[in-house]
C-alpha cells in the first residue's frame, strides 16, 4: 500500500511538472502581457481548456490508435480538436480578448483555424512527453523483472549445488569407508569442514579468494586421501600471503572445475592424473585444470549440472569479465577459467 502511495505521489508529481513546463512555453510569448492577475487567470484558465483537451486525447482517443481502429481514431481525433477548439475560440471571443474580434479585419475562421492547430501541437506534445514516460517507466519494470529473474536463477542454482556437491562428497566417503575404514573419521572432520564452508559461504554474493582458495586446497587434500595412491595429483595454488585481501568471488566457482576433474579422471589403461594450477595477479585469476581422459568403461554418468551452472552463473555475475575455455587432446581434457575479480571497495 505504501508502494502504491509513492508511486501515486511521484506520478502526480511528474503531471505537475509537466503541466508548469508546458504553461511557461505556452504563454511564453503573451508572458509580458501577464501583468495583472486578471490576465494571469486568463492565460491559466484557457491553458488549463487547452490541457484538458490534450488529456481527453490522450485517455479516451488515443487508445483508438493502440487498438488499431484507425477510421474511429481519425473520426474522434478531428472531432474532439475540433471542439476543443471552439472552445478555446469561445473562450478568447466572450472573455479573454473580445475586443481584438470587433476589428473589421480579424478573420473569425482563421482564429478558429490558429486555435485547431493550438489544439494539434499542445496534443502532440503531450502525448510525445507521455510516450517518453511510458517508455521509461517500461524499461524499468523490464529492469526490474530481469533483477528478479536473475535473482531466482541464482536460488535455483544454489539448489541444484547443494545436493550436486553433497552428493559427490558422500560418494567419496562410501568409496573410502569400504577401502580403509581407519581412516574414515579424519575424512568425516575434513568432510565438515568442507560442507560447514559450503553452507555457511554458498548463499553468500562473494567471499575472499584466500577463503575459497583454501576451500579448495581442503577438497584437493580429501581427494588426496581417498585415491593419491592411484591418481598422481599435482596443485600449485598461490600462496595465502600474496593473495590480496581485497579481492573478492562468487562462493563455490572453481569447485565445480576441481570436482569434475577428479570425478572425470578415472583410466586404468593410462596414467590417471589431476593436474591444477591457480594463478592471481593483477586483480586477475586463472585456474587452469587438466586431467586424464576416462576409460570407457569406467565413465561415470553425468547429468552435466555442474559445468551448466557454472557457466549460467558466471554469465550472470560475470558477464563480459572473464573467459571459460575447454578442451580435448592427447587423452586429456583441459579447461581454463580467466576471470576479473571484484575488489573491496574502501570506506
Amino acid at each position: 500500500m505504501e508502494n502504491k502511495a509513492k508511486w501515486l505521489r511521484s506520478r502526480f508529481l511528474q503531471e505537475l511538472v509537466v503541466f508548469i513546463a508546458m504553461f511557461v512555453l505556452t504563454m511564453l510569448h503573451e508572458w509580458i502581457k501577464l501583468d495583472t492577475f486578471m490576465a494571469f487567470l486568463q492565460g491559466l484558465i484557457f491553458f488549463i481548456l487547452l490541457y484538458g483537451q490534450a488529456q481527453f486525447h490522450l485517455h479516451l482517443v488515443f487508445p483508438l490508435l493502440m487498438a488499431k481502429e484507425y477510421a474511429s481514431y481519425f473520426s474522434f481525433f478531428v472531432l474532439s480538436t475540433l471542439v476543443g477548439a471552439l472552445g478555446l475560440f469561445a473562450l478568447d471571443y466572450y472573455w479573454i480578448a473580445p475586443e481584438v474580434y470587433r476589428e473589421p479585419d480579424v478573420s473569425i475562421p482563421m482564429a478558429i483555424v490558429y486555435n485547431f492547430v493550438l489544439c494539434i501541437i499542445s496534443t502532440v506534445t503531450i502525448l510525445s512527453l507521455f510516450l517518453v514516460r511510458q517508455y521509461s517507466i517500461e524499461l524499468q519494470k523490464r529492469s526490474e523483472v530481469q533483477l528478479k529473474l536473475s535473482e531466482m536463477n541464482m536460488k535455483y542454482l544454489h539448489a541444484q549445488l547443494n545436493p550436486h556437491f553433497f552428493f559427490n562428497m558422500f560418494n567419496n566417503l562410501y568409496g573410502v569407508s569400504l577401502t580403509e575404514p581407519a581412516r574414515t573419521p579424519d575424512l568425516i572432520l575434513r568432510l565438515a569442514e568442507l560442507m560447514r564452508y559450503q553452507l555457511e559461504n554458498g548463499s553468500r554474493p562473494t567471499v575472499t579468494i584466500r577463503e575459497e582458495l583454501k576451500f579448495i586446497d581442503n577438497y584437493i587434500a580429501m581427494e588426496q586421501e581417498r585415491i593419491g595412491k592411484r591418481c598422481r595429483i599435482h596443485y600449485d595454488l598461490p600462496d595465502e600471503a600474496a593473495l590480496p585481501a581485497s579481492y573478492r568471488i562468487a562462493p563455490l566457482i572453481l569447485i565445480t572445475l576441481v570436482e569434475n576433474a577428479f570425478k572425470h579422471s578415472v583410466t586404468i589403461s593410462r596414467p590417471w592424473f589431476v593436474a591444477i594450477r591457480i594463478r592471481c595477479e593483477d586483480g586477475v585469476l586463472t585456474a587452469e585444470v587438466r586431467n586424464s581422459l576416462p576409460d570407457e568403461a569406467l565413465k561415470n554418468t553425468s547429468t552435466g549440472i555442474g559445468l551448466i551452472n557454472i557457466r549460467e552463473r558466471l554469465e550472470m555475475l560475470y558477464r563480459h569479465q572473464y573467459t571459460l575455455i575447454s578442451a580435448t587432446e592427447d587423452q586429456e581434457y583441459r579447461i581454463t577459467l580467466t576471470l576479473r575479480l571484484n575488489e573491496i571497495k574502501n570506506g
